[in-house]
């Protein structure tokens, strides 16, 4: 069927193109994206926040001043004859070096096999300042089984 001529003699346009295409996007749907959006920021944010410690050394936190209400990891190595375990309550309690720099370790929980005197460790926890940091986690590094050897001369 031919399209309709109107009477001026132009020819109709179709009106249902016409309409669709200035549709607008719903705004319904622009605000549940931006819902979904501000909610994934958000669980994003909160979680990174709960698991971030803060990574000092041991003199570091000794000169903190708000150290007592943040969680922060220290780093250091387990000195010689400190070692005192509990095993009827799962804790043990040593002193950290880092320099010239001790702190006072407790902690409660399962000790990794390679802990020892000598050994470099990682703490996580809290310190109030005033008695041993409080550990909520001991991390043991292990040590290398790839070391530089020296060559030998065979005769």
């Amino acid at each position: 069927m031919p399209p309709a001529i109107a009477i001026d003699g132009h020819k109709e346009k179709n009106t249902n193109l016409e309409t669709r295409s200035k549709r607008r996007f719903p705004l319904a749907f622009l605000l549940v994206g931006l819902a979904i959006l501000g909610a994934v920021i958000y669980l994003v944010y909160a979680n990174t926040q709960t698991n971030a410690a803060y990574y000092m050394t041991v003199s570091e936190l000794h000169t903190c001043a708000n150290c007592a209400t943040q969680s922060v990891r220290v780093a250091g190595v387990v000195q010689d004859g400190s070692i005192v375990r509990d095993d009827a309550h799962t804790s043990v309690r040593f002193t950290l070096v880092d320099g010239t720099q001790t702190l006072q370790v407790a902690y409660s929980g399962v000790v990794p096999d390679i802990f020892k005197a000598g050994v470099q460790v990682v703490v996580e926890g809290r310190y109030s300042g005033q008695g041993p940091f409080q550990a909520q986690t001991l991390l043991a590094k292990c040590p290398s089984k790839f070391q530089n050897a020296t060559p030998t001369t065979q005769p």
